[in-house]
């Protein structure tokens, strides 16, 4: 994934990069997480208010516990990033859109600078969002005006991973809606 000239080749890793479900039980070392965390913070935010908010999750009891919260949480994962948003300075600079729409995108952008930065660092990542918010929050001790957004799973991905997911091709329109365009890239 690196060019000779020790360069990420950021087309490449989009390419080839996949959620996994499958991990080592090898913990994630914390300056693996401090470039995950660096790359989030990279995202974009909605009118360049810093919302984001991130909590690392790294105790194994801990990291079980969410799990168990989290029945969507297929992955065995020795780590864990949740993205939050802190709703209230949300909407204090960028109003309900920002709160409610705009930070969710932000969010995403953040889960997916996480994705591109992983296979980098050896890692392994795969999102989720919880179906139980109450018990997340509880577990982790969100205050209510922080929203959780994104779970990420990072991890050391098994030797033996799941088959990869073949993407469809988008569907894409020229100038308008209706008139197809397909790209080559």
């Amino acid at each position: 994934m690196r060019g000779g000239n020790g360069a990420v080749d950021v087309l490449e890793v989009i390419r080839t990069r996949r959620m996994h479900r499958s991990f080592t039980p090898t913990p994630v070392e914390d300056g693996a997480l401090a470039c995950l965390v660096w790359a989030a913070g990279k995202a974009p935010m909605g009118g360049a208010e810093l919302v984001r908010r991130l909590v690392v999750v790294t105790d194994p009891r801990v990291v079980e516990t969410v799990r168990q919260v989290t029945p969507s949480l297929l992955a065995n994962a020795p780590a864990l990033i949740l993205i939050c948003t802190d709703l209230e300075r949300a909407e204090a600079s960028m109003g309900r859109q920002g709160r409610d729409i705009l930070s969710l995108l932000d969010a995403g952008a953040a889960a997916e600078n996480i994705a591109l930065a992983a296979p980098t660092l050896g890692l392994g990542v795969c999102f989720v969002r919880s179906a139980n918010e109450a018990a997340l929050r509880e577990v982790l001790e969100l205050p209510d005006s922080v929203r959780p957004d994104i779970l990420v799973a990072v991890g050391h991905p098994a030797s033996t991973p799941s088959p990869g997911v073949k993407a469809p091709a988008p569907i894409a329109y020229r100038d308008r809606f209706g008139t197809p365009w397909e790209p080559s890239p």
